[in-house]
């Protein structure tokens, strides 16, 4: 069974070196029911990330990297998960933070449930035992509660409770490979995600929510952006629409 973790990178210098330590060094080698690896999707960063994790290639033969144009996020991921398909031959992908946010501890966790048959696993912060960080402003606590109460009530989506997690682990067979990456909503921001999950649900026969303690980037600044509020909203008003229309009726939306 191979799962490859795949982790988009912009300007990561400072946390790139210390995250693929940690993954190959501590937690991959705990994880002992599957064959795991790192994909690295690098936005070629001025900052000299590729030049880390090409010299941490040398070490370890199950870490790799894919350099591109910078194009936005869910670009990066569409990237990284047909390279993890077609190249890599994975059989599970994990969409994971370079920065520390999401907690190598919890991959041992994800990958179980994986090997007992969920096809979708859901890194949440708002079920019991998750949290978000108690130091982040009101506005973002405010934004990040109250916008996933809403999403849940628009995309009928009760059963899942954090629909703007950046951490999940997805099957490929029947699942990922069964959807057209290239046309997700809003490539270019972080609001990709919420089409992929809302697509990623219907096609899962078991969706499985895991707690996780969301941190602080360890180093620099968040790159919390109200526009991605913004581009998110879209999506789930675009999705909204579509549902309610008769079959092979198209909505117009708005480009994001």
């Amino acid at each position: 069974m191979r799962i490859v973790v795949i982790m988009p990178t912009y300007n990561e210098a400072s946390n790139i070196g210390r995250m693929i330590e940690v993954l190959f060094t501590r937690w991959f080698p705990q994880i002992d029911t599957a064959d795991m690896h790192l994909l690295v999707v690098d936005d070629n960063s001025p900052d000299g990330t590729c030049e880390i994790v090409q010299e941490k290639m040398r070490r370890f033969p199950k870490l790799y990297l894919l350099s591109g144009e910078r194009k936005g996020l869910g670009a990066a991921y569409v990237r990284g998960i047909g390279y993890a398909m077609h190249h890599l031959h994975a059989d599970a992908v994990i969409e994971m933070d370079a920065d520390f946010q999401h907690d190598p501890c919890y991959l041992q966790d994800f990958v179980s449930e994986f090997i007992n048959g969920a096809d979708y696993v859901v890194g949440s912060r708002f079920i019991k035992g998750g949290s978000i960080p108690a130091d982040w402003a009101w506005y973002r606590r405010a934004v990040s509660y109250f916008g996933n109460r809403f999403l849940k009530v628009i995309l009928r989506l009760p059963g899942v409770h954090d629909l703007t997690t950046g951490f999940r682990l997805t099957r490929v067979n029947g699942v990922l490979d069964q959807i057209d990456l290239n046309n997700l909503l809003a490539k270019k921001r972080f609001a990709y995600k919420i089409d992929l999950l809302y697509r990623t649900i219907h096609l899962s026969r078991k969706t499985v929510e895991l707690p996780i303690n969301f941190r602080c980037r360890t180093r620099e600044a968040s790159k919390f952006r109200f526009m991605e509020v913004i581009a998110t909203l879209n999506v789930v008003l675009r999705i909204g629409i579509k549902r309610h229309l008769p079959k092979g009726v198209k909505s117009c939306g708005f480009r994001c």
